[in-house]
């Protein structure tokens, strides 16, 4: 194991895979698996070499400077916005996640998982997702900081597909594996994946996984609402050029599309898709 490994996921975006995919690796190469948020307060003590550090929503606190480390390789994964907020909303309707079961005060203590699923159309429930955990979840895609050296990003579309494993033996050798560390990282890649080993059946945190969900479940109303609210999201993490994705929905008027892009003709964040490999 030539580097120390960082593995930073946010919400949605295939965290609960690449725990598992990076859990076994550790264990093939000996190396230390250490969870981020349970390991907080012993980071000192437990990151001792080799290991592989876990961080399920990318924000590292007080512990920043392990990015930087010349011994460290960063795996970063983000997703399509669009099926993050889709996941998410789908996810938390059912979730035993203790903060869903919790009462929200603002609500009549009501808990986010009833407040959410009281909510009689799609519309109002994706609307209520992205006000809440999603906002959450894309602020913290935007403000990672992009371009590390040593920091291969990664997008969960490419891995989904990733069949033939010829992106998962890019981000393999990026991260320093030996020959043989490469091949049992790919084994590992496989079994842990939907289209290889892994079925999403009986696996309550996979609800699809497809790529591009927000295809077949954005309408104008939808994407007018996640427009408003991440105007700029989606260019500045390079997953569309412009706003001209809505004209493809189904639904939607060529004059109410035009009436749309008047209100998002600023751009304030710095687009970073040229720091991502596509």
């Amino acid at each position: 194991m030539k580097y120390n490994i960082v593995v930073a996921t946010h919400h949605k975006t295939g965290t609960v895979w690449m725990d598992g995919v990076f859990k076994k690796i550790a264990d093939d190469l000996g190396a230390a698996y250490v969870d981020f948020r349970s390991e907080y307060g012993r980071l000192e003590r437990t990151l001792e070499e080799p290991f592989v550090l876990f961080n399920y929503d990318s924000d590292f606190r007080d512990y920043a400077h392990v990015l930087d480390r010349s011994d460290v390789r960063v795996l970063h994964l983000i997703r399509d916005p669009r099926d993050v907020l889709i996941s998410a909303m789908h996810y938390h309707k059912k979730s035993a996640e203790s903060w869903l079961h919790t009462p929200v005060p603002g609500y009549n203590n009501v808990t986010c998982q009833r407040r959410l699923k009281e909510l009689r159309t799609r519309l109002d429930q994706y609307v209520f997702e992205m006000e809440h955990s999603t906002a959450g979840t894309l602020r913290g895609m935007l403000d990672w900081k992009y371009g590390r050296p040593n920091c291969f990003e990664a997008r969960y579309e490419r891995l989904r597909k990733d069949i033939d494993l010829t992106y998962w033996n890019e981000i393999a050798d990026f991260l320093g594996f030996s020959e043989a560390e490469q091949k049992s990282s790919s084994k590992r890649f496989w079994q842990n994946s939907l289209f290889g080993g892994l079925s999403r059946f009986g696996n309550k945190h996979v609800r699809s996984g497809d790529v591009a969900q927000w295809r077949r479940e954005f309408n104008p109303q939808l994407a007018y609402a996640f427009l408003d609210r991440f105007p700029t999201a989606l260019q500045s993490l390079g997953y569309e050029k412009d706003d001209k994705w809505v004209v493809e929905l189904q639904g939607t008027e060529t004059a109410e599309f035009g009436s749309l892009l008047k209100r998002f003709v600023s751009n304030p964040l710095e687009p970073i898709k040229g720091l991502l490999r596509t």
